[in-house]
């Protein structure tokens, strides 16, 4: 989403590939109903829940709040907005407590400098059509 909130799911499978992961990323404690990031803000960080509940929501073209979904462990989401450079265009809200890793923009963009220059290029022009399909829906 990235949109603020994709929902690429590791889930049936987190314990095995996640525990590598968070040897090398950030982990972050939130509370139940606590702002994880807001839409328009300028993107930091991408997230995976570890444990816990994510609900995304966007401001439509009426201004009132829609909830798009809620995500669970093992999910990603915040990563088209590191990925196109764009400011979020969902918030993401904490639905109980959550344990997240993050990664940063800095380790997303060292990630993607070593892609293939055609990988790089397929995975950027797929976000972007990804995130201005989420725009026009809203």
């Amino acid at each position: 989403m990235n949109s603020g909130g994709s929902k690429t799911s590791l889930a049936g499978s987190e314990d095995v590939k996640l525990r590598p992961l968070a040897k090398v990323l950030d982990r972050k404690l939130y509370p139940p109903d606590s702002a994880i990031f807001t839409q328009g803000d300028v993107a930091e960080k991408a997230y995976m829940i570890l444990r816990g509940e994510v609900d995304i929501s966007a401001i439509n073209k009426n201004g009132k709040t829609v909830h798009l979904t809620t995500l669970h462990s093992g999910q990603v989401f915040g990563e088209m907005a590191l990925l196109v450079g764009k400011p979020r265009s969902a918030s993401a809200r904490t639905k109980s407590a959550c344990e997240l890793l993050t990664i940063s923009k800095a380790q997303l963009d060292e990630k993607m400098r070593s892609l293939d220059p055609l990988m790089k290029i397929w995975v950027e022009t797929l976000a972007e059509r990804i995130l201005v399909a989420t725009r026009s829906a809203k």
